[in-house]
Parts: C-alpha cells; sequence; structure tokens
C-alpha cells in the first residue's frame, strides 16, 4: 500500500543563502528606513515596506512557499535589467549588482533541486 503523505522537501544550500541575506538585507532596509525618518518620511515609508517585503521574501524562500520562487524570480530579473541599465548609462559599480542577480537566477532555473524543492 502507497504512503500519499508528503515528504518534506530538504532546502537546497543555495536557497538557505539566498533566504539569509534577503533577511539581512530586510532588517537593514528597515533600520536604514527608521533612521531616514527624521530626513524623509516618504523615503523611511518605501525604505521601512522594502524591507518588511524582504523579510517576507526571506521567510518564503526558507520555508519553501513556491510564490516565493517566483517573487525572487521577478525581483531577481528587475535587479538585472536596472544593472544593465546602470553599466550601459556609465555606471561600473553596477557590474556586481547584475552579475549576482544573473548568477542568482541561473541557479534557481538551472539546479532540479531548487524545482524540486519549490514544487515548481
Amino acid at each position: 500500500m502507497m504512503n500519499n503523505t508528503l515528504v518534506p522537501q530538504r532546502r537546497p544550500l543555495g536557497v538557505t543563502i539566498i533566504a539569509v541575506l534577503e533577511a539581512i538585507g530586510g532588517v537593514f532596509e528597515i533600520l536604514g528606513g527608521i533612521l531616514l525618518l527624521n530626513v524623509s518620511a516618504a523615503a523611511a515609508i518605501i525604505a521601512i515596506i522594502m524591507g518588511i517585503i524582504a523579510l517576507v521574501l526571506a521567510w518564503g524562500l526558507w520555508t519553501l512557499k513556491p510564490w516565493a520562487f517566483w517573487v525572487a524570480v521577478v525581483l531577481e530579473a528587475i535587479s538585472l535589467v536596472y544593472g544593465i541599465f546602470l553599466l550601459v548609462n556609465g555606471n561600473t559599480g553596477a557590474l556586481l549588482q547584475a552579475v549576482i542577480a544573473l548568477a542568482i537566477l541561473i541557479y534557481l532555473f538551472a539546479d532540479r533541486n531548487v524545482r524540486a524543492a519549490f514544487r515548481t
């Protein structure tokens, strides 16, 4: 007789690293937003909201929620396009941003264990 219970997926190391980095970035974003409250309320609110989004994404990646895979893909695609835009406009510092975004996208799609873990 077959057991139809789901076997919990093991989180791939790369996903763990991305989730931790998202969480760290989210905390810094929120702290930066709090520090900006006296300077610019609008910038502070945007930073805090972005930090909260990063923390929610980190949680989704950590717990292997399928929506988190696609949110990460969209955000990294945006980051890649923005990095290329900055490079074209003479900002060579954006090269690292573009390379990291591209590496994450390749990892998310190329590693079968990642897709299997998220069940996408």
